[in-house]
């Protein structure tokens, strides 16, 4: 999950997207023991090497498979310190987790935000932005299918972006913790992309990742269904055209990662289905697509 990478930042998708995506952390913790490779003791959020395990189980899963992601809440504007609501996303993602000989895995992710109103979750083909007062269109696009590379240590790697675009990424160290009945962990990121023109775009992420600690410290399931908070903070995106404009979106989202594609929520699938129903009618195969 890592961040959603669908606000026009000319960005690699490397997280939340979503995510998310989702968003996915481009840089995450050390190396993770491959599944199995522990003893049957439950996993000790204290202890280093258990907390890689855990972070990559809430954040990706520790055996080859699929994932299924999906965020929903409202982007608002921060002008003058005031938060003005502006449209929301309902967003789903698709990834496949193919581990490698080296301890890394491959990673496949698609991701389709679509825009929707703020208040009856319907979607928007047509905004109205409340600043400027300008209507404009908007246009849904599928993110993907984004081949990544994930090293032993977590590391995503990037290929160069085209035409001298400068891209960099910092990614804090993350603690797993206890809180209640679940296992937590609080994924923070920040993302530069400076473009050929000198124009610069940032991207700060919070995504908060929560599961259930009986199955989060079992080191017997590679994976876990998980409860996800998704926030962040960017630069305006170039379509709702707010120029030069102090300020900043940011999004306060909910949503979860799942092991089924029928888990999803069902109006994001039948959004799917509505706008793009060849992937709606076999999104795995969708994986296997030239972006």
């Amino acid at each position: 999950m890592s961040g959603p990478q669908q606000e026009n930042m000319p960005v690699p998708m490397v997280g939340r997207r979503h995510a998310l995506a989702l968003g996915l952390g481009a840089a995450a913790l050390a190396a993770v023991p491959a599944h199995g490779s522990v003893s049957q003791r439950m996993l000790d959020p204290n202890n280093a090497e258990d907390g890689r395990l855990i972070y990559r189980k809430l954040r990706y899963r520790t055996d080859s498979g699929l994932l299924y992601s999906w965020v929903k809440g409202p982007y608002m504007a921060v002008i003058d310190g005031n938060l003005i609501p502006m449209y929301a996303i309902n967003l789903g993602a698709i990834s496949r987790v193919t581990q490698r000989p080296d301890g890394g895995f491959d990673l496949i992710d698609l991701e389709i935000s679509f825009r929707t109103d703020v208040n009856s979750g319907e979607r928007l083909t047509k905004f109205r932005n409340p600043v400027t007062g300008e209507t404009v269109p908007v246009v849904v696009k599928p993110q993907g299918p984004n081949r990544l590379l994930v090293t032993r240590d977590n590391e995503v790697q990037i290929s160069n972006l085209p035409n001298g675009t400068k891209y960099e990424h910092t990614h804090p160290a993350v603690r797993a913790f206890a809180l209640g009945s679940e296992i937590v962990l609080r994924d923070r990121s920040h993302s530069r992309v400076t473009a050929p023109d000198g124009s610069v775009s940032m991207l700060n992420e919070v995504s908060t990742l929560s599961g259930p600690s009986a199955i989060v410290l079992d080191p017997s399931v590679p994976t876990v269904n998980a409860r996800l908070q998704a926030n962040d903070v960017r630069s305006w995106p170039s379509w709702i055209k707010m120029g030069d404009r102090a300020g900043h979106l940011a999004l306060f989202g909910n949503g979860g990662k799942v092991s089924r594609f029928e888990d999803l929520p069902a109006d994001w699938r039948q959004m799917l289905k509505d706008n793009f129903p060849d992937i709606a009618a076999d999104p795995v195969a969708a994986l296997d697509r030239t972006a």
